[in-house]
């Protein structure tokens, strides 16, 4: 009898202390507690960045051809390649005997350039007005000019070296093609500029001369037409990013240049970045060897050009190596926290734990402009000097509990410490 009493008494007892321990300190209990949190600091505010690191050439800023039409016309080079001239230089002499025929080639070929101008600036123009209209995309089909019948019925082959398809692409990106159609009225007017040096020439001493300032890059003397190249004295830097990287850079994005020739660091901005896979070239060429990366699509290389911000002032030859650094995203005066500290977070919004007057957590709505590695760069948040805390468990409550936490551990300088007079201890242990 005593025996089944006390079995009794003692289940009693302990469902008695176990209700009230989950009155008192269950998740829901309205009494007052406190919460150990271990992980907090002090929001502060700072300069962010994130970079994307590219090898890059150094390569002309323009090409210039100049185009002979057959072996006849041309009595000899004057130039070799390496060979550096300026506007108006002779590269070659002409066979007087010849010379009609080569004006009326380069003259049939500055009718099909300035058609091909008249071409572009119609498309660049519809292209402004349907952006400013929001109207339908429009497109025009490539020309190919490079074959023109003359009076003589005699079919003249040539090269022109421009393109004057100009494509929009169906999402209505204007912006794109304007600035395609511009690269192209550049491309025309600087072949126009070669022709009109050409046929400025007195019949008496015909030649083929240099429009602009440059050094000799190539010269064709075997095949027709024969040519010559110009690479412009005017410089950039040369790079390629992968299928990956190139949403991520865009036009005046920032840019560190580094490299032999170059004093400090240079800054620069991303002139172009091309839509189109990166032709194999020499220059594309030597990329693969600066930067061996694996890429299982050998087609997604895309060139970016970028140009100093101003000039280099030591000569730097063409084809040399420097290290860019290309700024993606930047912030100042920013407060970022660990990623891990924001709850509810989506990707752009969440929220952090702050700690108010009263030693109570609260809950501040926060939103991130990018994130640099394992912290969320934030461009709305908390103020500097304000108190933020992780505590995973702070979620449970339905009212905020009282805080408290470990003071901070500051561990002294060794350094510092090492380097300090030993009458500065003594008077500092005084001072207390």
């Amino acid at each position: 009898m005593n025996r089944f009493f006390f079995i009794g008494l003692s289940i009693a007892i302990i469902a008695f202390l176990t209700a009230n321990s989950l009155l008192m300190f269950g998740e829901k209990s309205i009494l007052s507690k406190s919460v150990y949190v271990s992980d907090y600091e002090q929001a502060y505010t700072g300069e962010h960045e994130i970079s994307l690191f590219k090898e890059a050439l150094t390569a002309p800023q323009d090409t210039v051809e100049i185009y002979v039409q057959d072996h006849e016309a041309l009595q000899q080079w004057m130039v070799k390649e390496g060979d550096s001239v300026t506007a108006g230089s002779e590269l070659a002499t002409l066979n007087e005997a010849q010379t009609e025929e080569q004006r009326a080639v380069w003259e049939t070929q500055k009718t099909a350039l300035e058609g091909q101008r008249t071409e572009v600036e119609n498309s660049l123009t519809t292209l402004q007005q349907s952006r400013a209209a929001q109207g339908g995309p429009v497109s025009q089909d490539a020309t190919d000019n490079s074959e023109i019948t003359n009076e003589d019925d005699e079919t003249i082959q040539f090269d022109v070296n421009v393109s004057v398809g100009v494509a929009v692409p169906q999402d209505g990106s204007y912006a794109a093609g304007i600035a395609q159609a511009e690269q192209q009225l550049a491309a025309i007017e600087s072949q126009l500029a070669v022709l009109d040096a050409q046929l400025s020439q007195s019949l008496s001493n015909p030649s083929v001369i240099s429009p602009v300032d440059g050094t000799v890059s190539k010269i064709n003397g075997e095949t027709e037409p024969l040519s010559i190249e110009i690479y412009s004295n005017e410089k950039v830097f040369l790079s390629y990013v992968l299928e990956d990287e190139w949403p991520l850079v865009e036009v005046a994005d920032v840019v560190k240049i580094e490299g032999e020739g170059i004093q400090g660091i240079a800054t620069g901005t991303v002139q172009s970045v091309s839509k189109m896979p990166a032709e194999e070239t020499k220059w594309l060429e030597a990329y693969h060897h600066l930067d061996s990366k694996e890429q299982n699509n050998p087609l997604a290389y895309y060139e970016v050009r970028i140009v100093a911000d101003t000039p280099i002032e030591n000569d730097i030859p063409y084809g040399s190596n420097v290290n860019t650094s290309i700024t993606l995203e930047t912030a100042e005066d920013t407060v970022a926290l660990p990623i891990s500290w924001l709850f509810d977070y989506d990707g752009v919004d969440g929220k952090i734990h702050t700690l108010n007057i009263n030693g109570r957590p609260q809950t501040l709505t926060v939103a991130t402009d990018f994130e640099d590695g394992t912290k969320a760069v934030l461009s709305e948040g908390p103020e500097a000097g304000t108190m933020v805390i992780k505590e995973d468990k702070l979620e449970n409550f339905v009212s905020p509990p009282k805080v408290f936490m470990p003071f901070p551990d500051r561990q002294p300088n060794f350094e510092y410490a090492k380097n300090t007079y030993w009458r500065a201890y003594v008077e500092y242990l005084l001072a207390r």
